[in-house]
């Protein structure tokens, strides 16, 4: 069952002017910042607030490290602004198959790795109204 917005993602073409842009007209400060091969983006996650469930709410703010990466891509294509929405969930893998057989499509046959060592999914934008929707499992979950 999904419990929160766990994120939402930002792509950007400088990483460190929009950490600045948000510390300093919001007050957010970084909570965690990575590198993720595998994704092709310099990340870094502002924690908004605290959940019931015990989980955060975060801004993800996207850098591409290079511009074959999905976000790259997404940049070219779109400039900077809302790339995706991600829900937290304890189990992304049940979850997961539960959109899976009510036809939407889920894009990874299995969970990767996401921020923090989260387990992470994504739901295909044409089947979730033109919203690349996102999937997350903390890592203190599971």
């Amino acid at each position: 069952m999904l419990t929160r917005i766990d994120h939402i993602g930002i792509a950007c073409f400088d990483l460190d002017k929009t950490v600045e842009f948000y510390r300093a007209t919001y007050g957010f400060e970084v909570f965690h910042s990575e590198v993720n091969e595998e994704q092709g983006v310099r990340e870094a996650m502002l924690k908004i607030n605290e959940t019931s469930d015990g989980g955060a709410s975060y801004l993800q703010l996207l850098e591409p490290t290079r511009e074959d990466s999905a976000v790259g891509k997404w940049l070219a294509k779109n400039g900077e602004g809302v790339h995706h929405i991600a829900f937290g969930t304890a189990d992304v893998d049940a979850d997961a198959q539960d959109i899976r057989d009510k036809g939407v499509r889920v894009l990874y046959d299995e969970p990767r790795i996401g921020s923090m060592g989260s387990r992470i999914t994504f739901l295909h934008p044409k089947d979730c109204h033109g919203v690349l929707t996102e999937l997350v499992t903390s890592a203190t979950e599971h």
